[in-house]
């Protein structure tokens, strides 16, 4: 604790330095002063904690002292020093804040004490303000994690009576108003990168900060980001037409479809370009306060749910899939339970006839067929087409009684098959479950007769060839047959068309390479694709993971 003396007369300043063993008691003399415009000086390098000052002084008196100190933002606990005819002075001083006064003339044990006073409450004011700090900055440093928590809840669960969001608001420094609320769901599709815990927390916040800047200016700044589960999640208010700080602010309006759609383009792409994460995203409607953000954020799941239809890496409006724009379906069924529906009844049966009578071709033509028809039903949700898929597997066990196919191999891929089947996102994933298996089927149904001879060529032809650009009409030509033919060649004796074949046998010497542990985008190349997206895309797809995901799990 640092203590500044300020006395004139140099017989009383010099014992109250001398007489007073002051650094036992934790106090250092930082300066003496004969006067105030000296103590002054002094302060400006020093900044004492406790000024001891004579009121009657040359030049600057005490009091002067005190106030020109303070108006240079010294914090320090004034001590006055006065004879009787000088407590006239007294109530200025009080103003001043002086910690106490002590009258002239004096003992060393009275300055000591009032000093030690001082010192004990300069002591409890900075462990006060410490203790104040700290809260303020615990507070600051949590109040991240806090908005998170209560936006969740509020995109969760419906508001309850006497809830007030908006003092909510006010005390954790959101972004966001009260007037017009509209929220964003982003689901992450694939990421390249293989993440350990750690970088998974990283990822997640530079994505929330990736959001938040991207879309920053088309919500007028009105915008907060946070997690929710596997999904980053976004609520917005209207914007100020002018931004905050500008002249007009009072009228608000909310960003249109229009406005927002090229937008969220952008972000998706920023999160491609800097975070290697291509993500589906899905909007609510705008609703009228905080309090209906639940609504808003139930919009946006079920405008996700037309993801599993049209695929991964879209943006789904609400207000789009209410109006039925993006999609067209035949709703003459849409009360008919998907178990109960005769188109689909009719074309399993066909399906599974063409498999009793060996006609492989037609079958999975069929197939295509069935598949196709799902998107002219997409009011049926994942789950239920999960279920019919279902179904019709188990059907195709039947087929394979009748064949008299025990093996297990064949068994092991049926149920395994299954058990992915809930873990689908999009059609497509759920069509090349169906079409492996189908595929297996109808290997194992044929695995009591030679391949075609045309066809053996053909796959000595892809073992020697599949890492260059192959193609169909290439492959026709070597084999001097149509494409047709060759395309209906291979569904016969394979179950599974040409191109479906060349990618899953790049795909298992990709596993291969992987297992070597080389770049995935050299890995890419060596099997024959010249852009590593598509490849990684293409190796999700046949087998349920990313490249770096199965790199990751073999080594």
């Amino acid at each position: 604790m640092k203590l500044l003396i300020a006395e004139d007369e140099i017989s009383v300043r010099e014992g109250m330095v001398r007489l007073i063993d002051w650094e036992s008691h934790g106090i250092v003399i930082c300066g003496e002063a004969g006067n105030g415009s000296e103590a002054l000086s002094i302060m400006e390098s020093c900044s004492p904690d406790i000024l001891l000052t004579d009121i009657r002084m040359p030049h600057m008196d005490g009091l002067e002292l005190i106030e020109q100190a303070q108006s240079r933002g010294f914090k320090f606990r004034p001590i006055i020093l006065s004879g009787y005819n000088e407590f006239s002075y007294a109530k200025q001083a009080i103003r001043l804040g002086a910690s106490d006064f002590i009258l002239k003339p004096c003992r060393p044990e009275e300055i000591l004490r009032t000093v030690l006073e001082a010192k004990k409450a300069a002591e409890f004011q900075e462990a006060r303000e410490s203790r104040l700090k700290e809260r303020d900055q615990s507070w600051n440093r949590n109040i991240p994690l806090m908005k998170s928590q209560v936006l969740s809840q509020w995109t969760r669960y419906p508001a309850v009576p006497l809830e007030d969001r908006g003092r909510l608001m006010l005390e954790l420094q959101m972004d966001i108003q009260n007037a017009g609320v509209q929220v964003g769901l982003i689901r992450v599709d694939t990421s390249q990168i293989p993440l350990d815990e750690r970088d998974v927390v990283l990822l997640r916040y530079a994505a929330v900060n990736i959001v938040k800047e991207t879309l920053d200016n088309v919500y007028g700044g009105r915008i907060e980001v946070f997690q929710e589960g596997n999904d980053l999640l976004w609520v917005a208010s209207m914007a100020e037409r002018g931004r905050r700080g500008s002249a007009n602010t009072s009228l608000i309006t909310a960003p249109s479809q229009e406005r927002l759609g090229p937008q969220i383009r952008v972000l998706q792409g920023n999160l491609e370009k800097y975070l290697k994460m291509t993500v589906s995203i899905a909007l609510g409607s705008w609703k009228a306060s905080i309090n209906q953000a639940h609504d808003s954020y139930q919009e946006s799941v079920q405008a996700m749910e037309s993801r599993f239809y049209q695929g991964r890496g879209g943006v789904f409006f609400y207000s789009e899939k209410l109006r039925g724009e993006d999609s067209g379906y035949d709703n003459s069924t849409e009360s008919t339970s998907i178990l109960d529906n005769e188109r689909f009844d009719l074309c399993e049966k066909e399906m599974l006839d063409y498999l009793r009578h060996g006609s492989f071709e037609q079958a999975l033509d069929q197939l295509d067929a069935w598949l196709e028809m799902f998107k002219t039903q997409s009011h049926y949700s994942k789950q239920e087409v999960n279920l019919r898929a279902t179904t019709f597997m188990i059907s195709l066990q039947r087929i394979a009684k009748e064949h008299r196919i025990g093996a297990f191999e064949w068994k092991n891929q049926l149920v395994n098959s299954m058990e992915q089947l809930p873990q689908v996102e999009t059609l497509e994933e759920l069509a090349t479950i169906v079409k492996k298996i189908m595929q297996h089927l109808v290997e194992a149904c044929s695995s009591n007769r030679t391949l075609h001879r045309t066809v053996q060529s053909v796959l000595e032809l892809i073992k020697e060839k599949y890492n260059t650009n192959l193609t169909l009409e290439a492959v026709a030509r070597e084999a001097y047959i149509s494409n047709t033919y060759l395309s209906s060649l291979f569904k016969q004796e394979l179950g599974v068309n040409f191109l479906d074949y060349l990618h899953q046998y790049r795909i298992e010497k990709a596993k291969e390479l992987l297992q070597q542990n080389l770049k995935i985008y050299a890995v890419a190349r060596l099997v024959g694709y010249q852009e590593e997206r598509h490849f990684s895309s293409t190796f999700k797809k046949w087998t349920g993971v990313t490249p770096s995901q199965y790199k990751s799990s073999v080594h």
